[in-house]
């Protein structure tokens, strides 16, 4: 199975660009009105203001592209950001491993995020251990997140039978 949240995430440049010019427009006005005593605009100034930034960060912080792809005998997760993520790709969390590598993996789902945690087997200088690799699943749809969870389902179930058979074959 693969797929992407590219649909949902296109209209994020768009976003960035409103907000960061409602803020300079918000900004002029406030310059060009600074003499006038409008004690009400000023607070709502202040509040639009603050709920633009608080947006811009929210937007900034999640709003990236994840691509999964299970075909083959390979998983491979990918987040990246959505703005200037062509020519400055300094956001990029990738991982791509073996399907029998994969340990467990987590979906937690906080009030306005939702993260994927994936717990991968690695032998890093002859020590066996687990890597920890989250990526953000914001912005990609409910119906996609089950789907990605019936095939991560899957694949642990494949892996933790295969320990339990080669368990068995040693005993």
């Amino acid at each position: 199975m693969r797929f992407s949240n590219y649909n949902t995430i296109r209209y994020v440049p768009f976003l960035y660009f409103f907000i960061i010019t409602s803020i300079m427009v918000l900004g002029y006005l406030e310059f060009k009105f600074e003499q006038e005593d409008l004690f009400y605009a000023e607070v709502i100034y202040w509040i639009f203001l603050g709920v633009m930034i608080v947006l811009l960060l929210y937007i900034y912080n999640f709003g990236k592209i994840f691509e999964y792809d299970s075909d083959g005998e390979a998983l491979c997760f990918r987040n990246s950001g959505a703005v200037l993520s062509e020519t400055l790709n300094y956001r990029e969390n990738k991982a791509e491993f073996p399907k029998h590598k994969l340990k467990k993996y987590k979906i937690s789902d906080y009030l306005i995020f939702k993260k994927l945690s994936i717990y991968v087997k690695s032998n890093y200088l002859g020590q066996k251990q687990v890597k920890k690799i989250v990526f953000d699943i914001t912005f990609v749809k409910p119906k996609r997140i089950s789907l990605m969870k019936a095939s991560l389902n899957k694949v642990v179930k494949t892996n933790s039978e295969k320990l339990h058979e080669r368990r068995s074959r040693k005993q």
